[in-house]
């Protein structure tokens, strides 16, 4: 079982011709609400390239919501997905919002914590009360880190995996790293994190050598269209590339992508790191080619018969 400790919000996305200067009003082009936040969207991608359903779930969200309409409504797509929503708490605070804008050049968030930032310590004693060390925990930083921190403390005791997106970027104390097995940054996260802008080969690799002696095993940077770098301790790195296609919004990459590599790295032997990093890159690809977050992640089997070209270098 795969344990998914992250925020849950609203997100309601704009697509605009272009942003809006100072002081000026532009009109959207289009705009559709549905399920975000960097935990959900995991969870969901876990879901979804597991193939889970009713009465086959692979993942428990451990989040909170709104005691409200949106709150429930949250809980409810979730459960459509074929995540576990049993550590999902109603409360009486705001649900977790996100305004997304998406243009032909990028996407930018702005977000509302709400509900997210009670989070707590009881409730991951409560989510991992039975947990073991055949399972795995997977974390980002839109929830409280104290909280996130704790979590991963008590995950390494159990003896279960333990994932870390580090996103949005913020600095983290050295101790935290020591309870990480894989750390999943893109550029600017590595930057916060390493203090090494990794822009080129060499200042990538300088990146990916300081997480390690931070004491993380498994480290993978992605670089967005760019791709992604992998190192395991050092002894294995490689480049994945990206994947060439018609990108609508690339909102709901990320996560996608570090929801099935949690999905797949517990299974190394059965394939190499090199090869779960390769099928997350290729789910990401495909989450582009739709607007949205959650409602924008693949199945597995859309993976797996959709053939993508990776970009030459």
């Amino acid at each position: 079982m795969i344990y998914v400790l992250g925020s849950i919000n609203h997100d309601i996305s704009l697509e605009l011709e272009r942003l809006p200067k100072k002081g000026e009003t532009v009109s959207a082009d289009g705009c559709q609400t549905g399920l975000g936040g960097k935990g959900a969207n995991q969870a969901v991608a876990i879901a979804r390239l597991s193939g889970a359903g009713e009465g086959k779930k692979s993942v428990k969200m451990i989040g909170r919501v709104g005691n409200d309409a949106i709150g429930a409504e949250l809980i409810a797509r979730l459960n459509a997905f074929g995540v576990d929503t049993e550590f999902v708490r109603q409360v009486n605070r705001a649900t977790g919002t996100a305004i997304v804008t998406v243009t032909d050049k990028d996407n930018r968030i702005m977000t509302y914590s709400g509900a997210n930032s009670g989070l707590s310590k009881t409730d991951v004693d409560e989510a991992l009360e039975g947990a073991t060390g055949e399972d795995t925990l997977l974390c980002q930083l839109e929830v409280p880190l104290y909280v996130v921190a704790y979590a991963l403390r008590k995950a390494r005791m159990l003896g279960m995996t333990t994932i870390l997106n580090p996103a949005p970027a913020k600095s983290l104390p050295d101790d935290m790293f020591y309870n990480v097995d894989v750390i999943v940054p893109n550029e600017i996260e590595a930057q916060e994190l390493t203090g090494i802008r990794p822009n080129d080969e060499s200042s990538r690799w300088e990146a990916v050598q300081k997480l390690h002696g931070l004491g993380v095993p498994y480290v993978v940077i992605t670089l967005g269209d760019k791709g992604a770098v992998l190192s395991d301790n050092g002894y294995i790195r490689g480049h994945i590339p990206a994947y060439k296609v018609a990108a609508a919004d690339t909102t709901g990459a990320g996560d996608t992508f570090v929801g099935a590599l949690a999905l797949t790295y517990p299974h190394i032997g059965m394939y190499s790191f090199r090869e779960a990093c390769a099928f997350a890159a290729r789910a990401a690809a495909l989450c582009v080619m739709k607007r949205g977050a959650a409602e924008s992640i693949p199945t597995a089997e859309e993976v797996n018969r959709l053939y993508v070209y990776p970009i030459k270098k």
